[in-house]
Parts: structure tokens; sequence; C-alpha cells
């Protein structure tokens, strides 16, 4: 193992590492409290709803600072008022999107649940957040991880201490919908705040927002269909588990995907680093070191007490009635290992202008998703989903690596 790089890495990644690392802890608690007053059945339901929501606006929406940050790149800095505009546009789409769909009948397969005040709040809400998106890219862009740490953990301990508060007066799901739309409003505000000194109001005008779209359009395009064919996977998980068994069933998978996901937290912290180098050296990156002395070392801590102290854990966190989350959640542990290990693939055809590659990759991962699906869950339940969510993810990074491979070879 490389100390140097290793001790350079952690000092790169340090202000990020540690906001991810207390809001793991944040998290683990909150779920703890959400999951012990909520119980399996309403927690089921309440994630299904919150499911929903993330389907419209992950797919019109999601890493739409991806996006931004190629517009960054390319024309400078002016592009985040402009970016800006979009987000809030888009997110009003998503917001009509979404109160159609929840009186529509297809509200059956997402936990059947009325439009309350709460949901509203929320769904309202989740416009402001759309915001971050910019916020993120401009943020990466200059390099400024530390200010990108300290909104993630201010908005996690706004929706941490909110409902901790609600669920002592009452726990219910229209509170937790609260405490979500605390954190939606905080992220999009606080990260446009904080890069309040890169909008110039100036910029907007209908020329300029028409020229920014044609500029913006293919790669948004491009990016559309990437998030349209990851959320099935993502998401629909819930969805297809719901449809087959029931709504305990449903919190109890979530759970085992909940403890899991820190996993990703650690892709959220190398990410900005990736992007940055891959923004300013033109791919000359060396990811070999970073998996060799970094991510195969870190997936073997990891492992163990997912494996030795799982059980416990979930015991610990949820209470017994979510002990069946424990075959799941090792199931799953695969996936996520396999995937944290080859994230920065995704960063290289990007970068590389071969985003089209990850969405073709995202398809063969769809089809592998609903084919193991099919044969799993109904004979295994939430482990069945479980094999088909972590089967797809290995599909689509084993395709990922080929593409990229021969385009380099051809290149």
């Amino acid at each position: 193992m490389n100390f140097k790089y290793l001790k350079t890495l952690l000092f790169e990644i340090k202000e990020l590492a540690s906001s991810q690392l207390l809001i793991v802890v944040i998290l683990f608690v909150q779920v703890g409290i959400v999951t012990r007053g909520l119980g399996t059945t309403s927690y089921g339901q309440a994630v299904l709803v919150l499911a929903l929501i993330a389907i419209i606006f992950r797919t019109l929406h999601a890493r739409n600072s991806d996006v931004t940050l190629l517009m960054l790149k390319k024309y400078g800095e002016s592009m985040f008022t402009l970016s800006l505009v979009y987000d809030l546009l888009i997110g009003v789409v998503c917001y009509l999107i979404c109160l159609v769909l929840f009186q529509s009948e297809l509200n059956s397969l997402f936990g059947n649940y009325s439009m309350s005040f709460a949901l509203n709040i929320l769904l309202i809400c989740r416009i402001f957040q759309t915001l971050s998106e910019s916020s993120k890219a401009v943020l990466t862009f200059n390099g400024q991880f530390k200010k990108f740490a300290l909104v993630d953990t201010v908005s996690n301990l706004m929706r941490f201490f909110t409902i901790l508060i609600l669920f002592s007066i009452n726990a219910s799901v229209d509170n937790y919908f609260i405490g979500q739309a605390v954190f939606s409003t905080v992220y999009g505000f606080f990260g446009f705040f904080i890069c309040r000194n890169y909008f110039r109001i100036s910029e907007v005008s209908l020329r300029n927002l028409s020229d920014y779209f044609i500029k913006f359009k293919a790669d948004f395009l491009k990016q559309r269909l990437d998030q349209l064919v990851g959320i099935v996977p993502q998401h629909f998980d819930l969805v297809i588990l719901g449809y087959f068994t029931d709504l305990s069933t449903v919190g109890i998978f979530r759970i085992a995907k909940r403890l899991v996901e820190p996993i990703t937290y650690i892709i959220s912290v190398l990410t900005p680093l990736v992007q940055n180098q891959l923004s300013k050296e033109s791919l000359r990156v060396n990811f070999s070191e970073l998996v060799k002395n970094f991510l195969l070392p870190l997936s073997t801590i990891i492992i163990i007490p997912y494996v030795y102290f799982g059980e416990n854990l979930i015991n610990l966190i949820s209470g017994r009635s979510f002990l069946d989350a424990y075959e799941p959640m090792l199931v799953l542990t695969i996936g996520y290992i396999i995937y944290l290990n080859t994230f920065w693939i995704r960063q290289l055809l990007l970068f590389s202008n071969l985003i089209q590659y990850h969405a073709a990759s995202r398809l063969i991962s769809l089809f592998v998703f609903i084919l193991a699906s099919f044969f799993f869950v109904d004979q295994f339940d939430a482990v069945g989903i479980a094999i088909a969510l972590s089967l797809s993810m290995v599909a689509q990074k084993i395709y990922e690596f080929y593409a990229f491979n021969k385009y380099s070879e051809q290149n």
C-alpha cells in the first residue's frame, strides 16, 4: 500500500469525509427514531410515497449538476445563474406531475397515501431542493469542498432535529414528511446562499435562457436518458416488492438498503474530488492508485462489521421487528462494494463525452434487474429483490468498464 498516496488523498477529502461520517451517525439515529416510531408497515408506506417523489424528480433533474459542471467547463461561471433558473423550472414541472400522480390510480402502487397538507408541503419544498444541483456544480468546479460539506451537514442536522422534535410529540408519517421538507428547503436555499456571489441577475433574460438551452440540451437529454433507465433499479425495487408482497416487507427491505447506503457516501466524498481533477486535467487521473491503495482496503474494513455484527446493528437501531433485514442487507453489501470500487468509470465516461455508454450500461442493468426480479422476488421476497439489485449493479459496471476500454483502444 502506498501510504504517501493515502495520506495525500485523505488530506484532500478530510472536510467532506468528516461531514459524511457525521451524517452517517445522524442518519442511523434518525432511522432508529423513525422505524421504532412508525413500525414496519407505516414505514413501508412512507418510503413508497418518497419513492414516487424520487422517481419523478430524479428522472427529470437528478445529476443535473453534472450537466452544469460541463457547461461551466466550456463557457465559464456565467452559466451558474442560468442553470439555477432551469433548476427551478424543472422543479415546478416535477411538482405538478407529482400532484397528478398522487391523485390518480397509480397511487395504489406507492402506498395509496392520500394527499395531505404535510405531503403537499414536502412537494413544494422539493422544488427548492433543485437549486442544489447548480450550487453543487459551481462548488465542485472551484474545488470548494469544505462549503459543499457544510451544506450537506447543516441540512441533515436540521432534518434530524425536526424529526426528533416532531416524533417526540407524535410519531406519524406526516411528521416524517415535514422532516424531509425541512431538509429539502435548507439544502436548496443554504446551498444557494453560499454560492450567491456567483449569481448575476443581469444574466437572466429570454435571449440568454434560449442560448443556454441550445448549449445544454444535448448533454441534458443524454443525462435524462441516463437517469430514466437508472431509476427503475434504484427506486422501483420498493414498488415491485410492494406489489408482490406487503408494506411490512417493503419497510424491512428499506432498512436493509438504508444501512448499506452509507457505502455510497464514500462515493459522495470522492466524486467531487474526481470531477474537479477531470475538469482541470483532461482525464489524466490515476484511478488504479485510488482502487489499490484506498478502495479495496476500505472495502475489506466495511464488509467485516456487516457480516459479524449486522443483526446486532439492526436490533440496536430499529428493534427486533426489523431483524429480517439482515439477509437482504448482506446481499446488498456485495453489490454496493463492487459499485464503490468502480464508481470512477462513470466520471471518465462523463468527461470523455461518452455518457451515452453509461446510459447503455443502465439499460443492461435495467434488463438484468427486471429479469432477476421476476425469478427471485416471488420466491425470496426481500432477499430476492436484493439479489436482483446487486446483480444489476454488477452488470452495469462490467459493461461500463468494457465500453471505456474499447473506446480507449480505438482512440
